[in-house]
């Protein structure tokens, strides 16, 4: 059984039906991007995983580590080992880098030792002190991940975490990513509008495409077909 399984998801919103039969399996320790076109319906998805925001589920099911997340609150999913990253960073801005670290912590049911994910993040560990309304973008992505990360996950979904950022801070977002996987045996989902950075960090892909996963490639398939990247992701 995959760590993370949707099968046949429908889900929209008062304003109509965003998603239609998505059908995605995530195994350990993969890292995995869903793909598309703004609008195509790829944060509806990370939502519907994660009960936030919540869009209204028709059809189908989510299971995480064998657990029925559609009958759980929002409030639970966490403790199942599942963190959302999303796009907004969404980091307490009025406490400082180490307040908002150690406060993930004291809610998580399983922490990581907040020593070691400083060792992670030494750019964050250089900045324990400061408010995180004074970080860059770029130091604040890491900051949410980092928060993400004391909480000891088993997968972290990530809702565009290159958006906005100088190329720099992108290769090390890049890097963090990758060194989590590996070091961590954390599974990642990716949502990323730049396809590179997919590229850079993901074993395979989904291509989603007005609420319908309409394939699923390898990197290198997707490095090299000029088609299918300009038919749905235009680049």
């Amino acid at each position: 059984m995959s760590l993370l399984e949707i099968n046949g998801l429908e889900a929209g919103y008062d304003t109509g039906q965003v998603l239609f039969g998505v059908d995605m399996a995530i195994d350990r320790d993969e890292v995995v991007s869903l793909l598309g076109r703004n609008g195509a319906g790829k944060t509806t998805t990370m939502r519907s995983i994660v009960g936030t925001d919540v869009p209204t589920i028709r059809g189908g099911s989510i299971t995480f580590d064998g657990h029925d997340l559609l009958e759980k609150r929002s409030y639970e999913i966490p403790k199942l080992g599942l963190s959302l990253v999303p796009e907004a960073r969404r980091c307490f801005n009025e406490l400082t880098v180490e307040e908002n670290i150690r406060l993930a912590a004291n809610h998580a049911t399983d922490p990581l030792n907040r020593e070691s994910v400083f060792e992670q993040f030494p750019e964050l560990d250089d900045m324990r002190n400061r408010l995180a309304r004074n970080m860059s973008g770029g130091e604040k992505q890491m900051l949410a991940i980092a928060r993400s990360l004391v909480a000891n996950p088993q997968m972290i979904l990530l809702d565009e975490p290159c958006e906005g950022l100088a190329p720099y801070i992108v290769r090390r977002i890049e890097s963090i990513i990758t060194e989590i996987s590996e070091e961590r045996d954390v599974t990642f989902l990716l949502v990323e509008q730049n396809v590179a950075v997919a590229m850079a960090v993901a074993d395979r892909h989904y291509i989603l495409d007005e609420g319908h996963i309409v394939d699923e490639v390898s990197t290198e398939r997707l490095k090299t077909d000029d088609e299918l990247r300009q038919e749905y992701l235009g680049v």
